[in-house]
């Protein structure tokens, strides 16, 4: 492991610190898992354009609901073998062990699947399942492995930037899977989507021996006890914390569903519309072309708010505070398309859920694992991430088939139901958020940072320029992890004088007052911590006057 030192960032560090803090010699493991998360997600979209085609090949639209189906049921059959083989890699020293055998077994079933389609043989049910299964499992797992690496206060601040990592590779994957398919064809994007996957298991080899000491996970690695095939819904039972996130989680995809349906009959209502008013002549091309737009600005959107808006979350509200975002997204949302069902508006409201869905919500979904066991953030997240995750899919179907084939429900209804458990969402998610800060607590509480020395008074000459460093002994947080972000200003609130700067990386101040300029400073520098907790230190500048070695 590589010891951290008071050396100053490196020049992607420097970087990343625009996204979150990011302290030396944290960047290479950073910089080695935000690839990661690019290259898997760039290898799901890929996949995804090769789907529809096959599913229409192999019997129609109508497949796909018993596909969704099957793979709830896949899902449920698959978790004891996922169980079982946590437990036999559980004692092993090396924590990408685990996950790079699971992305193994994916990567043989990618190529008997070029086989098979090179072969002629129709792969379109089978695949449309288990994509769906790939998706869930193989994430969950790097989340997992992702949330074993780091502890508490070092993974809160760099899922943030892990998760930028995702949102720029299901972009990537979005944009270049329509000109790929033309010219390399299903088999061609499989063996594409495989040598990422191998890549994806080179990365994660890498990330654990570039880990500094302080940012590590120190939970020991030990044998575990338990049902070794039963464990992944037993953990989940038996802990409170958990089995909160998975109603939540289930909750949230069934409102978010039940959205997106009551977007689709909208669609299909203003395209007939058109249709009527001849101002289009081809629906599906009109409705076509919408869903295009609207996927685009959701990922521009989910994209933007990943990179400039969900660091600042997480500092502003903490953990507890921005897993609210997208429940009070939600209630304003459908409340407004109740009182206001306007379909350009109840359009431009759906993005915004989806864009906060794939940013801010996925990122304090990963990261409220950071506190829990290790056995908990691989069999327990896995098992949310995958079977709750269905289950609320398939929970949506039922309601969607009873309310519209039994009683008739319009689409007022609908957003009447999600406006109701978008509420319920909010008030469960203040409980998750509560039980997260007592999790947290069980490991590690939040100390402010401390004033370790005393800055120096300074006498710097005018009409030329001086530096000042100060040393990063000045300010120590206790809590192991955590990282400060360092401000100055001057002792009565007002900004810097344009010709004093302060770099808040490098803690260092350069001075360059104009000529003859005479007089003194008092400037306050304050370190703040990821929560918010500040300290904060005085520091004197006088300016003088030298006319060669004589002071004025």
């Amino acid at each position: 492991m590589e010891t951290a030192s008071p050396n100053s960032h490196n020049w992607y560090e420097r970087i990343l610190n625009i996204i979150s803090v990011v302290k030396p010699y944290e960047g290479k493991s950073t910089v080695l898992l935000t690839a990661n998360a690019c290259v898997l997600l760039m290898g799901y979209y890929l996949l995804k354009v090769i789907r529809e085609p096959l599913i229409l090949a192999y019997g129609g639209a109508e497949y796909k609901s018993y596909a969704t189906a099957a793979q709830a049921a896949i899902l449920s059959l698959s978790l004891p073998f996922l169980s079982a083989l946590y437990h036999r890699n559980a004692a092993n020293k090396k924590r990408s062990n685990m996950t790079n055998k699971v992305t193994l077994f994916f990567i043989s079933n990618l190529l008997v699947f070029a086989g098979l389609q090179y072969l002629g043989i129709n792969i379109g049910m089978i695949f449309y399942i288990w994509l769906g299964i790939f998706s869930v499992m193989v994430l969950a797992q790097f989340w997992a492995f992702a949330a074993d690496c780091f502890n508490v206060r070092c993974g809160q601040r760099l899922f943030v930037i892990i998760a930028v990592g995702a949102s720029f590779g299901a972009w990537i994957g979005s944009r270049i899977a329509g000109p790929l398919y033309p010219q390399i064809g299903i088999v061609g994007i499989i063996l594409l989507v495989a040598s990422l996957l191998l890549l994806s298991i080179y990365l994660t080899s890498k990330v654990e021996g570039v880990i500094p000491q302080e940012a590590l996970n120190d939970e020991p690695v030990k044998k575990e006890s338990g049902n070794q095939w039963l464990d992944g819904f037993a953990v989940v039972f038996k802990s409170p914390y958990l089995f909160k996130i998975a109603i939540f989680v289930m909750l949230l995809v069934f409102i978010n569903s039940t959205g997106e349906y009551i977007l689709a009959r909208l669609v299909s209502q203003q395209s007939d519309l058109l249709i009527a008013n001849q101002t289009i002549s081809d629906a599906s091309l009109w409705q076509n072309q919408f869903y295009s737009d609207y996927y685009s600005w959701i990922t521009l959107g989910s994209f933007a708010i990943q990179l400039f808006l969900v660091s600042r979350l997480f500092k502003w509200l903490g953990l507890r505070g921005s897993i609210l975002v997208l429940p009070v997204i939600m209630i304003i949302g459908y409340g407004l398309m109740l009182f206001f069902p306007i379909f350009s508006l109840i359009r431009v409201l759906m993005a915004a859920e989806n864009s906060a869905n794939y940013s801010v919500q996925n990122t304090t979904k990963h990261a409220l694992f950071l506190p829990v066991p290790r056995k908990l953030k691989y069999l327990g997240k896995t098992t949310i991430d995958t079977f709750f995750f269905r289950f609320g899919d398939l929970l949506y179907g039922g309601f969607i088939y009873v309310g519209t084939q039994f009683f008739d429900m319009s689409i007022s209804h609908f957003i009447i139901c999600n406006l109701v458990l978008a509420v319920v969402l909010f008030i469960l998610a203040w409980k998750v958020g509560h039980s997260n800060i007592l999790e947290v607590q069980k490991t590690q509480g939040n100390s402010p940072p401390e004033v370790k020395a005393l800055l120096p008074n300074l006498r710097m000459p005018t009409g030329q320029l001086s530096k000042f460093s100060i040393s990063e002994c000045t300010f120590v947080d206790p809590d192991i992890g955590d990282a400060l972000k360092f401000e100055a200003k001057l002792e009565s609130g007002a900004q810097l004088p344009s010709w004093m700067k302060f770099d808040r990386i490098s803690r260092t101040f350069s001075f360059k007052p104009p000529e003859k300029h005479i007089g003194e400073y008092s400037i306050l520098v304050t370190a703040t911590d990821f929560e918010g907790l500040t300290a904060s230190t005085h520091i004197h500048v006088s300016f003088y006057h030298a006319d060669t070695n004589k002071e004025e």
